[in-house]
């Protein structure tokens, strides 16, 4: 796949987040002048693997493996400056250069305070009382976005100066809930650590269009924990779908040019919620094991299933996918039997579901319908798909009416076929 000049391609997952879109960044940076995350925060993680080596990012762009490329965090991001000041650090010392001019955060992305970690944690403790549990990471993400809405939190603009936090900080004062003495030192030294990384990424990200610079835009986490259009309330606290990918970088969204959807070639979940596809007992901890399906940054088991066809066609409306990039199919490998989700029935009524599950309770009565294909030995050989892949890849496409772009083969960068 070519990246256009002058046009920014978005990358973002379809199903409930972990689905390799770092890799795929990884990847198409290679061709990209600015790469940026546009919205989540450090409760979503990339991992890539270059020659062997592990690399884990948490609010650092996949394209800060290519020197090649700028790096920016949007105005949609939240941003926790200590996790920050620790990822730069730990990428420089694996051997990949940060510097001003390389990476750009935006002043209006918001602030991760101590007090949203706690008030998550709170929250979160609240509701494993009445059974309403979300399975937050706990990392300040939802307080933080509620403070974005409630005009009430910092932002990064807010942080580059001492003094103007600190009358910020008076303004509000339950912000200043766990920053008190050294802590409040050691934050206020880190946003000067981080100041010169400070900028209007918006107008980077616009003038370098204007210039031809071919731009990424990296999604987080996936559409089925989109705060809107996900398994409500099960979900996290952003607008994940590539609608809102656009206003989280501040670039007009007809200058998206390609909506690349990634996907497993089966399911995961982590927290809790609705999980039609969810498989149980020795096989799902065998899948488990073999995709090795831990949290990225929180190390949490990942629920494993099928893939469910039925919320993929859905959300490649919702989403305008131009493209589907087929990860993790190499994990199937042996397996006799790969199951597809291709229908739901009502538990209430034993029959076909009417419409897409809207609520809770529709999510809880969904029974998923699942056909069989055969498996595969092994994804390809060179280029050529095997033949039992290729039939579960046009199965996939003709469901969903979106052609694949590219197909993972193995874990590292070079392992992946383009089709388009």
């Amino acid at each position: 796949m070519k990246l256009k000049h002058g046009a920014a391609t978005l990358v973002l997952g379809v199903q409930y987040g972990d689905e390799g879109k770092g890799k795929l960044v990884d990847v198409l940076a290679e061709q990209a002048e600015l790469v940026c995350r546009v919205q989540g925060g450090n409760n979503a993680g990339h991992t890539i693997w270059v020659n062997g080596e592990k690399i884990v990012t948490q609010l650092l762009p996949s394209g800060i493996l290519r020197e090649n490329c700028e790096i920016g965090i949007g105005a949609g991001v939240v941003v926790d400056p200590f996790v920050l000041r620790d990822e730069i650090k730990k990428i420089k010392s694996q051997g990949y250069d940060i510097t001003p001019e390389r990476l750009h955060v935006d002043y209006r992305a918001s602030v991760i305070l101590p007090y949203h970690k706690n008030m998550d944690l709170k929250r979160e403790l609240e509701r494993s009382k009445n059974t309403t549990k979300i399975g937050t990471t706990g990392r300040g993400i939802g307080p933080t976005y509620a403070s974005r809405a409630y005009r009430e939190g910092p932002r990064i603009a807010e942080i580059a100066s001492p003094e103007n936090f600190k009358n910020w900080l008076k303004a509000n004062p339950y912000l200043a809930e766990g920053l008190e003495g050294k802590l409040l030192d050691e934050f206020l030294e880190t946003a000067e650590l981080l100041r010169p990384y400070m900028k209007d990424l918006a107008m980077i990200a616009n003038n370098r269009l204007s210039q031809g610079a071919r731009v990424l835009l990296e999604g987080a986490q996936g559409a089925m924990l989109d705060v809107s259009f996900g398994t409500y309330p099960y979900v996290t606290s952003s607008n994940l779908v590539a609608g809102s990918c656009a206003g989280g970088l501040g670039i007009p969204p007809w200058k998206i040019s390609s909506i690349l959807g990634v996907i497993k070639a089966y399911s995961t979940r982590v927290g809790n919620g609705p999980y039609p596809a969810e498989l149980s007992g020795p096989f799902a901890d065998e899948l488990r094991k073999r995709g090795h399906e831990f949290g990225t940054n929180t190390g949490r088991p990942r629920s494993v299933g099928w893939l469910d066809l039925v919320a993929l066609r859905y959300l490649a409306k919702i989403n305008g996918l131009t493209g589907l990039a087929i990860m993790k199919a190499d994990v199937l490998a042996g397996i006799e039997h790969i199951g597809l989700i291709t229908n739901y029935n009502d538990k209430r009524t034993n029959k076909e579901m009417n419409g897409y599950p809207m609520t809770q309770n529709a999510w809880d009565n969904v029974e998923p319908v699942i056909e069989f294909m055969d498996g595969w030995e092994n994804v390809a050989v060179g280029s050529n798909l095997n033949k039992n892949y290729k039939a579960f890849v046009k199965k996939i496409e003709e469901f969903i009416d979106v052609p694949s772009a590219y197909i993972s083969t193995g874990a590292e960068r070079s392992e992946g076929i383009w089709l388009a």
